[in-house]
């Protein structure tokens, strides 16, 4: 039996994950001049280049066999979280590239970037937690009510289902918000390295940066980590080093203008 505590915590942050996008909106727009453009290009290039592009590469990289096991996995959980953490810093931080080099006449200013920050992680945070929640809300519900069709699930998931404590889905409202804030830094880094002459070099070390905060969670996931508080102490280490560098870049001029954009 799926408790009615943990029921509710995965109901409100299943509806987190949907308000946060607008939380962030309602705080930054203080500061920045929030566009809905560049939110919607950001949630359109990750489902691209993470949901489609980056799925592809793992499929054809990791070959999963039928029962979902990965055999590199298996062979080298150390290669398996390099391949990850490089696959989303390359995938993702490619497809920020490519929106602001398309953008880049029009969307110009610091603002656009923070802007599509927002549109890149909220709707990671709309997929990741809010869709999870919600198979997560449904399949507890099969199970409280004996429903036959838990007797196809998988006994793991069952477990994971029932046996996950409610403060565990606080937390990942917590990683969301992190995640978002890391996002919204990165398309800073990725904007001037586009945006300002002589800044490229930006564009590998944004690479570099989102895959070192995805490390300490490829490495559960690969078994080589079990503290659920070193995965957040690594990506919360992370969240602070990416957001310095996106206020120092903002601070030392981010407010670009089409004169000094960078031809790539």
């Amino acid at each position: 039996m799926v408790g009615t505590t943990q029921i509710i915590f995965m109901v409100l942050a299943g509806l987190a994950a949907v308000l946060l996008p607008f939380v962030f909106i309602l705080i930054l727009r203080r500061r920045f001049k929030i566009q809905w453009i560049p939110i919607l290009i950001g949630s359109a290039i990750f489902i691209l280049f993470a949901m489609v592009l980056e799925q592809i590469s793992h499929f054809l990289v990791l070959q999963p066999a039928m029962d979902g096991t990965i055999p590199l996995l298996d062979r080298s959980p150390w290669l398996y979280v390099l391949y990850g953490v490089l696959a989303a810093g390359i995938f993702e931080e490619t497809g920020r590239l490519t929106a602001f080099l398309l953008m880049k006449r029009k969307y110009n200013k610091v603002d656009s970037a923070v802007s599509y920050g927002i549109g890149h992680g909220g709707i990671e945070a709309i997929i990741v937690l809010g869709l999870g929640m919600l198979n997560s809300i449904v399949f507890s519900i099969m199970i409280n009510n004996g429903s036959g069709v838990v007797d196809n699930l998988p006994p793991a998931l069952i477990e994971s289902i029932a046996g996950t404590p409610a403060f565990t889905y606080v937390l990942s409202i917590v990683e969301r918000i992190l995640a978002i804030t890391v996002h919204i830094g990165l398309s800073i880094i990725v904007f001037t390295s586009v945006m300002k002459k002589g800044k490229w070099w930006l564009f590998p070390a944004a690479i570099v940066l989102h895959a070192l905060t995805n490390v300490t969670a490829a490495m559960m996931q690969a078994g080589l980590l079990e503290s659920m508080w070193l995965v957040y102490a690594g990506l919360i280490i992370m969240t602070a080093i990416i957001i310095w560098i996106a206020y120092k870049l903002v601070a030392r001029g981010g407010r670009l203008d089409s004169e000094q954009h960078e031809e790539f």
